[in-house]
């Protein structure tokens, strides 16, 4: 990984007043890649997935209903942690996917990456809600490339067909068709290789977000949260080496979306300085890049 990651990166203003008024400067910067809170009654009405991440093994649920899914990472280990999503082709293993992350592939198994919960630090979680097809999907952590020290595992998401013709009571039955898409605050478009969003669409308190990929390449939306008198450059710098204390902790995002793909973001957010990036992979003649080194970045102030 390039130990330099220049970026021209905008930074947004976003007041916490009714008109959420913005303010556009410049910055230049980088960098990589809240408690997630449900923020109204229809994410309750959702079937949830609980992830729960340690260091470094998950503990979740070997079955979920298909369809809309609110899925929660609470990381009770010591350092980072995150949990992609992805659906493996027929036939294809948790096993495999990992053995393939050993090998240096980026993108293991032509798995399709249905986002998840983002990148979270220690006693903290990330909540979302994706739509899952039925079939077989694994639950990968790649912060610090913790899947390859085996930090995966796999999950069956079944139809709602099946749910119901197993359904002892008609209230069960009922459920599988009670569910609705959570209403959004804001929508968030992940392009290549920009992030496009109304300048208020962050703003303090709780915020449920539509993040859809219309981009041509797989993208992710990742949010750090800046100590204060830190800056998106100085993180940038700590990365390269890991030396200290972190300038910002990951405070949740949308995992991976392959293209044409999207979910729901929960965050609740207080009054700092956000750093919003694409961690996702690129290869290019350069060797492997960020798409945050690409453009994909950006800092939004909450006040």
């Amino acid at each position: 990984m390039p130990q330099t990651m220049p970026l021209r990166i905008p930074r947004i203003a976003a007041r916490n007043d009714p008109t959420r008024s913005p303010v556009f400067s410049a910055a230049v910067v980088f960098l990589i890649a809240c408690s997630a809170r449900q923020a109204d009654n229809a994410a309750r009405e959702l079937p949830l997935l609980r992830i729960e991440a340690r260091d470094l093994s998950f503990t979740v649920a070997t079955e979920v209903a298909a369809g809309l899914t609110r899925i929660r990472l609470v990381n009770s280990g010591t350092v980072w942690h995150e949990a992609l999503v992805t659906r493996l082709p027929d036939g294809v293993t948790a096993e495999a996917y990992m053995a393939g992350a050993r090998a240096g592939d980026e993108f293991p198994v032509n798995a399709v990456d249905f986002g998840g919960p983002g990148l979270v630090a220690a006693t903290d979680s990330s909540e979302v809600v994706v739509e899952l097809e039925p079939g077989r999907y694994a639950i990968v952590c790649w912060s610090e490339n913790h899947v390859k020290a085996g930090m995966i595992a796999q999950v069956i998401a079944v139809s709602d067909d099946a749910i119901k013709s197993s359904a002892t009571t008609s209230a069960a039955a009922q459920a599988a068709d009670s569910v609705v898409a959570p209403t959004s605050t804001g929508e968030v478009r992940l392009e290549d290789f920009r992030f496009v969003h109304d300048s208020g669409v962050l703003h303090q308190g709780s915020n449920v977000l539509r993040v859809r990929n219309t981009g041509q390449r797989p993208h992710d939306m990742t949010i750090f949260k800046l100590e204060p008198g830190r800056t998106a450059q100085d993180f940038g710098q700590w990365y390269a080496t890991k030396q200290g204390a972190p300038p910002g902790k990951p405070v949740g995002g949308m995992n991976t979306l392959a293209p044409a793909h999207d979910g729901w973001l929960f965050l609740d957010l207080p009054a700092g300085n956000y750093l919003v990036v694409c961690g996702t992979p690129e290869p290019t003649a350069k060797g492997v890049q960020l798409h945050a080194q690409m453009g994909m970045a950006e800092v939004i102030e909450l006040r």
